[in-house]
């Protein structure tokens, strides 16, 4: 399993989701997304053995450009990725420690420990 770590170009893989690898490279890794394969350099992902339990937290640069800013799909500049279906989730002011995705029902706490 596969986790972008920043937002690629490709609208296809989000950063904090995470994705099956098909194949994998000296270089690069081949990622099982939605509409089809891509492939992106190594250095551009984190690789697990499994899927993770818990959901990514995901940090926007302070002054990263935000395509939803000012309408109700904001959200924010940190955000949470449900594991099991790969929504994002907005957080509350005050961070939760667990969290329920509002697409699938899976519950579970955000991975605070796993930011940088």
């Amino acid at each position: 399993w596969v986790a972008a770590k920043r937002e690629p170009d490709w609208n296809t893989v989000r950063e904090g989701a995470w994705y099956p690898v098909l194949r994998g490279g000296a270089t690069r890794v081949v990622l099982d997304v939605p509409g089809g394969a891509v492939a992106l350099p190594k250095e551009a992902v984190e690789t697990r053995p499994t899927r993770p339990r818990h959901f990514t937290a995901v940090y926007r640069a302070q002054f990263e450009y935000n395509p939803a800013e000012g309408t109700k799909e904001d959200l924010g500049r940190v955000y949470a990725v449900c594991p099991q279906c790969a929504s994002r989730l907005k957080l509350p002011p005050v961070p939760p420690v667990t969290v329920r995705c509002r697409k699938c029902r899976y519950e579970e706490a955000v991975a605070w420990w796993e930011t940088g």
